[in-house]
């Protein structure tokens, strides 16, 4: 009993102790901000198996889904107020506005107004509709109409070329038009908050079913038009994202068709190119103004998470961004709450949950304190790159090989060595040569995303050799306590490869694959 002990409990128990440094570093990740300046995500109290459309008229914010219209409030530490509810179904993927009395819509081709008293149709045969806080657009294919959501009285603004495709809509009443030219193209015409149009186009978009814009921003400084717009491809079933940028003075607006350029971001804290960027938007933080958008997570155990990041706008095509979201699943339809806040919906797969994240003090405290749900995440977490981890297994299998050609030939040419009872050589030079073996993986083991993911700890200056030489040496003390004189050749060396490779997926191998 005691020679099992010292066989197998040691190295059981240092087993522990590395599982349990990697979920201990794991609850400590769940602390951690994804920007000193950002609170982790928070919960906002809101979740439906339907996507939500939303709406936001710079005091609440406006869910729909299920039929029902529910609104929220924030203080400035982004703590949510239910408002209330209103009992009105609102067609899935179009616009809509409300004040929390009355929803506007458009729904069988109509634009409808509905309240407690009753539902009010505006007018038939419409197309499309397009909101903001005090702006109401609709269109009946080339034929532009503005709404008063007081009164409900609608008037035409203007009679376009060719077929009003989409509106896009800031708080001042300034609007980007997406005006079909062809099938798979369009024409942007501009509109001042004053309804004064740009009667020129001044950019061709596509338009195409598997290639075309999906989203617009713009924002107007020093006379100069700068407009962001997501563009959405799909080859062979695989969808991805583009976002492209126009600059123009605003005097020059229908002169000449401007050619776009692609814009592109790296990730601040890894620095690493982000892929496929989308649902780019404008936004002001502490009177900066800076790029709101999605891309690709590169935290550990985030290789399918869609995150939220933010960069500082300039007069650039490459943007440095910071995630701002720590949600594990799919960020969509990004808001600015505030000018220190934002909120988003996060998808798992199940359904969709309202997040946050704040720059105020308060916010970012509470955001960090340990709780229920960041303990399980931690646990979630550490589960899963144990798994990833399990690859290193297989991958380390030829590790074994050269020491089991060795032993196999010269047992076959020299079977009497194998016969004494003390260690010979041979298990030493087995030993030897399976301990060089993980030094042809360094390459690939230890590589930028090892860097990226792995503990302070795993990381230092030249700890890709000195950690082997550590695990060498840690393996070398618990082959010579544990090993059994009864075993032989064969076992003795085994037993060193098997401690080995268990103290090293436990350690290293959490870190190498990203497989979740």
């Amino acid at each position: 009993m005691r020679a099992k002990l010292k066989t197998f409990g040691i190295p059981t128990v240092l087993i522990l102790l590395l599982i349990g440094a990697l979920f201990f570093n794991q609850l400590l990740d769940v602390k951690q901000q994804p920007d000193p300046d950002w609170s982790r995500s928070m919960p906002l109290g809101y979740s439906s198996e339907e996507r939500p459309l939303v709406f936001y008229n710079e005091e609440r914010l406006f869910l729909a889904s299920n039929g029902k219209v529910d609104q929220f409030s924030f203080d400035e530490s982004l703590n949510p107020r239910k408002e209330g509810s209103l009992n009105s179904s609102v067609t899935r993927g179009k616009p809509f506005w409300t004040d929390g009395n009355k929803v506007i819509q458009v729904k069988d081709e109509q634009v409808i107004s509905s309240d407690a008293d009753g539902v009010k149709t505006i007018d038939d045969e419409v197309t499309g509709i397009s909101t903001s806080s005090n702006t109401i657009y609709y269109w009946k294919q080339e034929v532009l109409y503005s709404l008063s959501p007081n009164d409900l009285s609608s008037k035409e603004v203007y009679r376009f070329p060719g077929e009003v495709l989409d509106a896009y809509v800031e708080n001042d009443g300034s609007t980007v038009l997406q005006i079909r030219q062809d099938d798979t193209h369009s024409h942007l015409y501009y509109m001042d908050e004053g309804l004064q149009l740009v009667k020129e186009p001044f950019a061709i978009v596509n338009t195409a079913t598997n290639h075309h814009v999906n989203g617009l921003s713009f924002i107007k400084e020093n006379n100069q038009l700068t407009l962001l717009y997501n563009e959405e491809m799909r080859a062979q079933g695989t969808l991805s994202y583009k976002i492209w940028k126009l600059k123009t003075s605003i005097d020059d607006l229908g002169t000449s068709i401007i050619k776009p350029e692609q814009i592109e971001f790296t990730n601040d804290h890894s620095g690493f190119k982000l892929e496929s960027p989308r649902s780019v938007q404008f936004a002001d933080f502490d009177g900066k103004s800076s790029i709101l958008f999605t891309s690709e997570s590169h935290k550990v155990g985030g290789q399918n998470t869609i995150s939220l990041y933010v960069a500082p706008f300039s007069d650039s095509n490459h943007f440095v961004a910071t995630p701002v979201s720590t949600s594990k699943h799919f960020t969509y339809s990004p808001i600015q709450i505030t000018d220190k806040s934002i909120a988003w919906l996060d998808y798992g797969g199940d359904y969709y949950e309202l997040f946050g994240a704040s720059q105020d003090e308060k916010a970012i405290a509470k955001s960090t304190e340990w709780s229920k749900r960041s303990v399980k995440e931690a646990l979630n977490n550490s589960v899963l790159m144990l798994f990833s981890s399990l690859i290193t297994i297989l991958v380390s299998f030829y590790w074994v090989l050269p020491s089991l050609f060795v032993l196999i030939l010269l047992y076959m040419f020299k079977p009497n060595m194998f016969e004494k009872e003390e260690i010979n050589w041979v298990e030493y030079a087995s030993i030897f040569l399976f301990i060089l073996m993980p030094l042809t993986f360094i390459s690939k083991a230890m590589g930028d995303y090892f860097y990226f993911a792995a503990p302070g700890y795993l990381t230092f200056t030249g700890s890709e050799y000195i950690l082997l030489v550590i695990l060498s040496i840690l393996t070398a003390l618990l082959w010579k306590v544990g090993r059994d004189p009864d075993w032989g050749t064969f076992g003795g060396v085994f037993y060193f490869m098997g401690i080995y490779i268990l103290l090293y997926v436990t350690s290293i191998g959490p870190y190498i694959f990203n497989l979740f």
